[in-house]
């Protein structure tokens, strides 16, 4: 079986190379998923993967989640084909984790291009277990202890300030309520990440002035190109990236040049557990 691995920065982003068949039928599945958390993306090129096969492929990592009525989501801005999705791309240029409205966020995503834009259009991604694991041991302490609020208008908001009340009523807080987690998640494994993201919109305990600084600290660590990977789309490529370690955004681009990826989510396997739940 040939499988080979290349890393694409220090922190980030690792390539797989492999069989085709290797990858769907199961047999690389625990080291893929032992690489996605070290390595927090994984891209594979080259395997010219249909939906099913697609689908297939991410069943071996995971469970997929259905998404409004299918498990294979269309991540495009065209309306016709992705009426859901296309009125959230413009929240998508801002740092985030997807689902932290939910108890249990997606583990990770399994996205296959089809169409690329022309310019733009690429997809950044942050490695926030790196990041808090050079942090001060005295600010990680403090970090520990803190929670912040999640809010999917508040990110929302980044792309349009002025929201009509048809945007409120999909993505507001009347529709999409705010979820409070801690700012830092302890995993399963005993390892720890920010869960960090443009839609933190307070940090309980602090001023707003105070929240809002040390998120922004936080967010401008990730600009760093230790902890960061853009990922350059070609058609056909794979990408995975692990949902509960690892921010991602999009490069603006021009949403009427057809982009369109296909979206395999998989859920959730541990809830966001606060440091000190465990310490108590």
């Amino acid at each position: 079986m040939a499988y080979s691995t290349v890393d694409l920065s220090p922190s980030i982003g690792t390539e797989v190379r492999a069989d085709r068949e290797a990858l769907l039928d199961g047999s690389l599945a625990k080291e893929l998923r032992a690489l996605l958390e070290q390595r927090g993306v994984l891209l594979i090129r080259g395997t010219d993967m249909s939906d099913e096969d697609q689908l297939r492929f991410a069943r071996t990592l995971g469970t997929p989640r259905n998404e409004h009525g299918t498990d294979i989501t269309k991540v495009s801005s065209d309306k016709t084909k992705s009426p859901i999705f296309a009125e959230y791309t413009e929240g998508t240029y801002f740092f985030h984790f997807d689902d932290t409205y939910m108890e249990y966020p997606a583990l990770a995503s399994v996205l296959r291009a089809r169409t690329v834009a022309p310019e733009g259009g690429q997809t950044e991604f942050a490695n926030t277990y790196a990041i808090y694991d050079d942090l001060p041991p005295e600010e990680q302490r403090t970090l520990d202890g803190l929670t912040a609020v999640h809010s999917q208008e508040t990110i929302q908001r980044k792309a349009f300030p002025d929201p009509t009340e048809w945007q409120l009523d999909l993505w507001g807080e009347r529709k999409i309520p705010a979820t409070t987690h801690p700012l830092v998640w302890l995993h399963r494994t005993g390892r720890k990440s920010l869960l960090l993201g443009e839609t933190i919109r307070a940090v309980p305990g602090l001023s707003k002035d105070e929240g809002d600084a040390l998120i922004r600290r936080l967010l401008d660590l990730a600009e760093k190109p230790a902890y960061k990977y853009r990922h350059e789309w070609q058609v056909g490529d794979i990408l995975i990236w692990d949902n509960t370690g690892t921010m991602h955004r999009v490069v603006p681009f021009d949403l009427n040049c057809g982009r369109e990826l296909h979206r395999v989510k998989l859920a959730g396997e541990e809830p966001i557990t606060a440091v000190a739940a465990v310490a108590a």
